[in-house]
C-alpha cells in the first residue's frame, strides 16, 4: 500500500506555482477548489453586470473580472467581478478586502453552494459592503453590509424581466431581460 505525501495547506502564494491553464482556483481554508472556465451565458452576465456598474464609476475604482481577493487566512476567491479602490494593496494574487466595494458572483451549476452560502458568509465576514449574486431566471439579488451585525442585510431583488436598482457604491440601473444573450430571448 503507498501512502500520499502529506502536502499540507495551501496559501495564496502558492498559487503562483500552479499552470496558467485557463482554470479558475480558489483557496477555501487551505484547499484548493478548481473551476472550469465560465460558459458563454455566465460570461455575458459578467459582461452586463460590469457595463451597468461601469456606466457612472467614478474615477478612483477599478472593476476588474476574474481577480483575487484575500478573504482570510488561507482563503483566496476569485468573485467573477470586483469592484476596488485604485489604491488596494495586490499582493499573492489577491487584492486585500479592505479596499473591496463589491464583488459579483454569477451561479453556475459547480458553484451553487459555494456563490449562495459560503462566498457571501465570507464577504460579509471581511466586511466588503456590497454583493451581487446572479441566479437561475435570471435573477439580481443585491445585498449591502450590516455593520451592526457583520452580515448583509435586506435584499434588493430584480427578477426576470424586471428592471431596478441593485444596492451599489452608486446609482445603478439594471435591466435582468440584457442578462439573457440576445439570440436566446424570447
Amino acid at each position: 500500500m503507498t501512502a500520499l505525501p502529506n502536502i499540507g495547506l495551501m496559501t495564496a502564494a502558492d498559487l503562483a506555482y500552479e499552470p496558467d491553464d485557463g482554470l479558475r482556483r480558489e483557496l477555501y481554508d487551505g484547499v484548493l477548489h478548481v473551476v472550469p472556465p465560465p460558459s458563454g451565458d455566465h460570461g455575458w452576465e459578467i459582461r452586463v453586470c460590469d457595463r451597468a456598474l461601469s456606466a457612472h464609476a467614478p474615477d478612483d475604482v477599478y472593476l476588474l473580472q476574474n481577480v483575487g481577493v484575500h478573504v482570510g487566512l488561507r482563503r483566496l476567491f476569485v468573485p467573477d467581478l470586483t469592484v476596488f479602490h485604485r489604491d488596494t494593496p495586490f499582493h499573492d494574487n489577491g487584492y486585500d478586502p479592505g479596499g473591496v466595494l463589491l464583488v459579483v458572483e454569477c451561479v453556475s451549476p459547480g458553484s451553487v453552494t459555494m456563490d449562495r452560502v459560503a462566498k457571501p458568509a465570507v464577504y460579509a465576514e471581511q466586511g466588503i459592503p456590497f454583493f451581487w449574486r446572479v441566479d437561475e431566471g435570471p435573477v439580481l439579488q443585491s445585498y449591502r453590509l450590516d455593520p451592526r451585525t457583520g452580515t448583509y442585510g435586506t435584499a434588493v431583488e430584480i427578477g426576470p424581466g424586471e428592471v431596478g436598482e441593485p444596492l451599489a457604491p452608486w446609482p445603478v440601473q439594471l435591466d435582468t431581460s440584457d442578462l439573457v444573450m440576445p439570440h436566446k430571448r424570447r
